[in-house]
Formats: C-alpha cells, structure tokens, sequence
C-alpha cells in the first residue's frame, strides 16, 4: 500500500532555508553540510610565498652588493682577494635556500606556521650575519707602500696585539667603508727591524702587518717614485693585453711616460698600481701581472 509523502513549506523562510520532509505527519532534518576547509595548502600558493620571500631575498643581497663592491672591495680588490666564494655561499643561503625552505612548508592551515617562517627567517639572518662579518674582516682595510710595493691587509690580518700596540697612530685607524692608503717605514731601533725579519721568515708577516709603523703615504711619495718601474715593462709582462693597458692610461689622461707603476701583492692574485711620474699620487688599479 502506497503512502502519500507531504512536504511542508510552512516555516520556510525568504532566504531560501532548508525544506524539512514529513514523513506520515514526522519532520525528518537534513544531514548537516560538510565542513567548509580553508584553502592554503596548495602548490600554487607555496609558490606564492616562495616567490614573495625570493624577492625579499634579492633585495638584501642587492644592498649588500653596493656596500661590498662599492666601498669596501673596489675593484679590482675581488679578484685580488678571491672574496667571490664567500659571497656565492651568502647568496646561496639567502635566494635558494630559504626561499626553497618556503616553498616545502608554506601551508596556511598549520596552526605552526608563524613559527617555521620565524625559524627559517632566523637561520637566514644568522648566515646573512656571519657570512658578512667575514666578508668584512677579509675586506682591504690598508693598502701598505712598502719597501718597493704595495701590500694589502685586512682586519684578520692584524692580531689584538698589533692593534693595542697602534692605538696612539692616526694612520692605523681602519675606515668603515674604504681601503686606507699608507706606507710603511722601518723602526729605528735595529733590535726591532731584526724582529720583523726573524717574523717575516718564520710567519710571513712582514713590515705591512705592524701599524705601528705606518704613516701617510703622502710622506713616503719619494721612494715610491724611486722604486717604480715603467709603463713598457707593464706591457712587456702582459702580452695580448695592450687594449686594457692603453684603457687605464686614456683614463689617466696622461701618456705612457707620464706615469709609473708599483707592484700590489693581495692574498689570491696580484696586480698593478699606476701613479704619477712626478708625484706619485695613485692614478688607478688593475689586475695586471707586476713582476
């Protein structure tokens, strides 16, 4: 026997609420709907956010490009100090791995979510930090006429010691930003200058890594101009490369025979010094082979 089912739409309101079936004079209410689950976890959002905290990312490193390449190693002092691979590693962790780190963990429906960000952000900085404290104490502090060239030295190159030793010499003062150019005399005192050979045979820190002794390289322009050496022999010692030699004497303004060089001796390479055949002020710096 058939039984007539009867809908009733009595207390169904304007906005379209849910009609409840009767059943033989029985109201029977609907199954509740599924949860509403927040978006967040998919891949084109991790992508987002590895994007976003990418572009953060490029933005620092620029910074820190300007600083390091603009003031604290002009060139050519990159390549003479090979401070290239201490900068890739603080790129690396900066623009691949914490963007990457990103894009593994983004989900907004984590409920920890803040904390890994916090986490990697932490990392980065402590790299940023360590890899740029490096990149600082490695940079050209002093470019050191002595003897008969220039020698460069860098903050980890002078111990407690020599520092505590120079701390009443104005010339030893490290600028923040650029290389300080001075010289380097010979003590007085022949007990001293025997020392520093003694040092220099059995450590290879000579003369230069004693700012002690250093003064203003304005003061030392005489032997300088006395040791430097001829553009011709410049060119003579870097065949194939008369285009860059006549491109830093154009620069200079002047001719071949108006200036001089001085060898520069830096930790991973090596290079020249272009000064004024008259007063030996310094005209430009090349990665040239000196000697």
């Amino acid at each position: 026997m058939l039984r007539r089912v009867v809908i009733d739409r009595s207390d169904e309101s304007p906005q379209g609420a849910q009609t409840r079936p009767m059943i033989a004079g029985l109201s029977l209410p609907l199954p509740p709907p599924p949860p509403v689950v927040a978006a967040g976890g998919g891949f084109r959002e991790r992508l987002r956010a590895a994007a976003l905290h990418l572009l953060a990312c490029l933005a620092v490193v620029a910074l820190l490009s300007v600083l390091v390449f603009g003031a604290w190693y002009p060139a050519p002092m990159p390549q003479l100090l090979g401070v290239g691979a201490i900068l890739w590693i603080v790129v690396g962790v900066d623009v691949v791995v914490g963007p990457l780190f990103t894009l593994i963990v983004f989900d907004r429906r984590k409920p920890r979510l803040k904390w890994d960000l916090a986490t990697i952000c932490a990392l980065q900085i402590a790299a940023l930090v360590y890899g740029v404290h490096t990149v600082y104490q490695g940079r050209p502090a002093f470019v050191v006429f002595a003897k008969d060239r220039f020698e460069i030295v860098s903050p980890s190159d002078l111990t407690p010691g020599d520092r505590a030793a120079a701390a009443s010499n104005p010339q030893a003062r490290l600028d923040p930003l650029r290389p300080r150019w001075v010289a380097a005399r010979q003590p007085e005192s022949v007990s001293e200058q025997a020392k520093i050979i003694e040092e220099a045979l059995s450590t290879g820190r000579d003369i230069q890594h004693h700012p002690r002794l250093y003064v203003d390289y304005a003061a030392d322009r005489a032997t300088a101009l006395e040791r430097a050496l001829p553009i011709s022999r410049l060119r003579s010692l870097n065949p194939g490369r008369d285009a860059k030699i006549d491109a830093l004497v154009a620069a200079s303004g002047r001719a071949d025979e108006a200036l001089r060089y001085l060898p520069l001796r830096g930790p991973a390479g090596d290079g020249a010094v272009l000064i004024d055949a008259k007063d030996a002020t310094v005209v430009s710096v090349a990665a040239l082979v000196p000697w």
